[in-house]
């Protein structure tokens, strides 16, 4: 195990990340590379991840490292307390040990975690909300059920859609 404190490691890697981005990148192209980044030289058809995409897998991997028992694996994944938002800002407001830079990226990453089809696949109804800490809190409703089931089915349309507009733009 490394010697250098958790927080430390946490610094260091959100200084890494910024400063790598915005040494790659020169300022006047920096709105036009987060919507479409460019293909690196010599490898063409492969796509680099947005940098949104990549703040926001890193907030949620924070989210892991900080709360375990709330925020888990893919395969693992639990509806959420109704209103954890507010309670994971209050939580992170009184942590010391975690850079502010790297609150304000896990809490903008809760919206990327539960909009991901894991976390939709796990509201169903009866199954049990938890907390920050996995405590149980309530139940998902048949409503809250159906509307992920709806959210899902809108996803893998949006999904689909590029390639119908593609084909009629041609």
């Amino acid at each position: 195990m490394s010697s250098i404190s958790f927080k430390d490691q946490l610094k260091a890697l959100s200084v890494g990340l910024s400063s790598s981005k915005d040494e790659q990148q020169p300022k006047r192209n920096k709105k036009r590379m987060n919507n479409h980044p460019p293909q690196a030289a010599g490898e063409k058809g492969t796509k680099q991840k947005p940098v949104w995409l990549e703040h926001a897998q890193y907030g949620v991997e924070l989210l892991k490292a900080h709360f375990p028992a709330c925020f888990k694996e893919l395969k693992e994944t639990q509806p959420l307390k109704i209103g954890i938002k507010q309670d994971l800002v209050k939580a992170l407001s009184s942590r010391e040990d975690i850079v502010i830079g790297d609150k304000a990226c896990m809490v903008n990453s809760l919206a990327y975690y539960v909009n991901s089809v894991s976390y939709h696949k796990s509201m169903v109804e009866g199954a049990k909300r938890i907390d920050l800490e996995g405590n149980e809190t309530s139940i998902v409703t048949p409503e809250e059920a159906q509307h992920s089931v709806e959210c899902r089915k809108a996803k893998l349309q949006k999904k689909q859609m590029p390639n119908v507009v593609n084909q009629d733009s041609e």
